[in-house]
This record gives structure tokens, C-alpha cells and sequence, in this order.
């Protein structure tokens, strides 16, 4: 009788073992991703949320929105009347600071654009996946709600 002195693991045995922990590794990193963007999602509708209310303040203390042909919002440098670096100031720029400082988005180098009539305004800002506005992609906010249609109203 031979008796097989043998020990440890076969390649067939480590090559599954090292597959379902790449399996796994896979899992994690996908739902670590997931909640990253949905995190960056969720600041960016906060954000969002926070400049209408600042600017439907100043439209009561003015009566009209800073008007601009478009500005990166938070960005050094690209400044409108109403909107500068500091944030946003109210009536001829010598009123109080309504929101300090202005949102930047949770990516670096993101900002929202800002637009405006002495009527109406736009910001723009993009999502990662799926929210309370929809699918994935480019919206508009305006002092009535957010859509997908860049109009200043």
C-alpha cells in the first residue's frame, strides 16, 4: 500500500480561490463607486437647492436676478453684477452677502453656470445617475423648478 505524502493546494483550487476573491474585490469597488457618485449627486441638488432659495432673497430685496451672459458660479474671475467672489451681494453690490461663499460642485474643477435676464435665470449642473429630477445627465434650475430646458425664467 503507498501512502501519498502530498500536502497544500492544487493550482486548479488556487486559481478558484483567487477568482472569487477578484469576484469580490469587483463587487466592492463598483458599490464604493456607486455611492461616491450619488454622494457627489446629492451635494449637487443641495447646492442647487441653496442658490434658488438665495436668489429668489434677492429678487425680493431687488426685483430682478444678477444678470449675466454666464459665469462658472465659485470660479476666480468670472464675476456678475450681484454675483462676485465673495458670494452673492445683495442690491448695487453694497448689500448684505446673501450666500457665502457661492457652491462649487464636489468634483474638482466643476462649477455650475449661472445665466440671467433681468427676469429670469438658469444654473446648469449635470448628474451621475439617476434622482429626484431623472436619469443621468444635463438640467436647468430656474426660479420655477428644474428641467432639462435652458431658458432663463
Amino acid at each position: 500500500m503507498k501512502i501519498s505524502l502530498k500536502s497544500g493546494f492544487s493550482i486548479l483550487e488556487l486559481l478558484i480561490v483567487l477568482m472569487i476573491a477578484g469576484l469580490l474585490a469587483a463587487g466592492a469597488i463598483y458599490t464604493l463607486s456607486v455611492s461616491r457618485a450619488t454622494s457627489r449627486d446629492a451635494k449637487r441638488v443641495s447646492d442647487i437647492s441653496v442658490m434658488r432659495s438665495a436668489l429668489s432673497q434677492y429678487w425680493l430685496q431687488k426685483a430682478s436676478y444678477p444678470v449675466s451672459q454666464g459665469v462658472e458660479l465659485g470660479k476666480a474671475e468670472q464675476n456678475a453684477i450681484g454675483l462676485t467672489t465673495d458670494g452673492l451681494v445683495g442690491p448695487d453690490g453694497g448689500g448684505a452677502v446673501i450666500l457665502s461663499p457661492l457652491p462649487i460642485g464636489p468634483k474638482a474643477n466643476e462649477y455650475y453656470f449661472y445665466k440671467a435676464t433681468v427676469g429670469g435665470y438658469s444654473l446648469r449642473f449635470s448628474t451621475e445617475r439617476e434622482t429626484a429630477y431623472g436619469s443621468a445627465g444635463t438640467y436647468y434650475a430656474h426660479a420655477g423648478g428644474v428641467d432639462q430646458e435652458d431658458v432663463e425664467r
